[in-house]
């Protein structure tokens, strides 16, 4: 058994209930516009404190602009565009202060609480976004460059029944311009702590996005639908990316009591419903119909993901508006609670996936009726056992490096022999 070099890049998001990665900070000297009516400008900052303040600084913000929110509760919209966008080098930059959970965006029944239409470099840090009528974020007209930060994003659902619902969506046309891409959602907290009925609802959805990077979330309690207006696949997902969406990289996120946890792919608006693509390090508890269900992909990989708990594990499906459609996607590495179910028109490299009996889990998992899924010492079938990857995932969900002086451990997580 292989134990050098398992050292933890980052701490473990498992145990702070939301992602680590891919943070950096970055000191700006920026030139400020005259801060609006009611707000305060330090040397690169903006400090707002009032609904009408912050509509203000947000309405004329433009390259490196700060713009930081005192805690409190605001109730409207905000919306970028590419007037008052960002630069590569000098994003816009939307924060709250006083930390997570201080200050809370309430869309108060609008139909879209933050909308980005052809909007670039922007970022939103620490935000609860709430009280929206269908979304709570909202990307279109070619959006891109987006980052969104350690926000939680929650109950944008006031119109009802949930048939028309994300808590974050993109939507682009079939024009390239159109589509939003290059979006990246970063430690963000995503779920319902209420559930009306309804038959079409998602904690993340896309309809020809491109290259969306979804690392590190935590996404819970997007549960059972009560109807099937649309798609079977629309229902109660968790995460799902379709519609001739391309390159979306789904890592290292937490999702636990979805109906679906991942939609890799789906029955969407063109075909194939996704390109390329991968789903890495996920861990997938507790989802009801599924963990994770691949629909329609042209070369995608489905690799080192971690399910339990789930009512099916991995399912390989039939796309219900193109069903002569045929997924093409390498599925490897994964620790399942259920064996992989493909419909046999499907191409599936299906390479040392392994099922865990549930009764087994103590000796396997840390804490497994916790959800603590890291491994024990005594999960013998899984340390070092995995394939090596003509394409490797060099890290774990953790942070932690894969197999360097070994095979790689199977499921998102290496042992870690010494804790993480």
């Amino acid at each position: 058994m292989a134990t050098a070099s398992r050292t933890a890049r980052h701490p473990p998001w498992h145990r702070s209930g939301i992602g680590r990665r891919c943070g950096r900070s970055i000191l700006l000297t920026l030139a400020v516009a005259p801060a609006p009516a009611g707000a305060v400008a330090a040397d690169d900052v903006i400090t707002v404190a009032t609904m009408p303040a912050l509509q203000a600084a947000v309405d004329r913000a433009r390259p490196g602009h700060v713009i930081e929110i005192r805690p409190g509760r605001y109730r409207g919209t905000l919306r970028f565009t590419d007037r008052n966008s960002g630069r590569r080098d000098a994003p816009v930059v939307l924060r709250a202060g006083g930390g997570p959970g201080r200050v809370v965006i309430d869309g108060d029944g609008a139909n879209i609480t933050v909308k980005f239409s052809r909007a670039r470099h922007v970022e939103i840090r620490r935000l609860d976004i709430t009280g929206g009528g269908y979304h709570g974020v909202f990307f279109d007209k070619g959006a891109a460059d987006i980052t969104l930060d350690g926000n939680r994003i929650y109950d944008n659902h006031r119109h009802r029944p949930l048939d028309s619902h994300a808590e974050v969506k993109g939507s682009g046309s079939g024009a390239p311009r159109d589509r939003p891409r290059d979006i990246t959602l970063r430690r963000n907290e995503i779920f319902h702590t209420s559930h009306p009925g309804g038959g079409n609802f998602q904690g993340i959805d896309c309809n020809r996005c491109d290259r969306f990077r979804i690392v590190g979330n935590h996404l819970h309690d997007i549960r059972r639908p009560t109807g099937q207006p649309h798609s079977y696949y629309d229902r109660g997902a968790c995460i799902q990316m379709k519609s001739a969406s391309t390159g979306t990289v789904i890592d290292g996120n937490r999702l636990a009591r979805c109906h679906i946890g991942i939609v890799f792919g789906g029955e969407g608006l063109e075909t194939p419903a996704h390109i390329g693509g991968r789903v890495v390090n996920n861990v997938v508890v507790d989802a009801a119909a599924i963990g994770i269900a691949v629909v329609n992909v042209n070369g995608g990989r489905v690799d080192h993901n971690t399910l339990f708990g789930n009512g099916r594990s991995i399912v390989v499906a039939v796309d219900g508006r193109y069903p002569r459609a045929v997924s093409r996607v390498a599925i490897r590495n994964n620790v399942l609670g259920r064996a992989i179910e493909a419909h046999p028109a499907m191409r599936v490299v299906d390479r040392r996936n392994h099922v865990v009996d549930h009764r087994r889990a103590p000796g396997i998992f840390v804490d497994p009726r916790r959800r603590d899924l890291s491994l024990r010492a005594t999960a013998g079938d899984l340390i070092d056992r995995g394939a090596r990857l003509p394409d490797p995932v060099p890290w774990d969900a953790a942070g932690m490096p894969r197999g360097r002086d070994a095979g790689p451990d199977i499921g998102a997580f290496e042992f870690a022999p010494s804790g993480r």
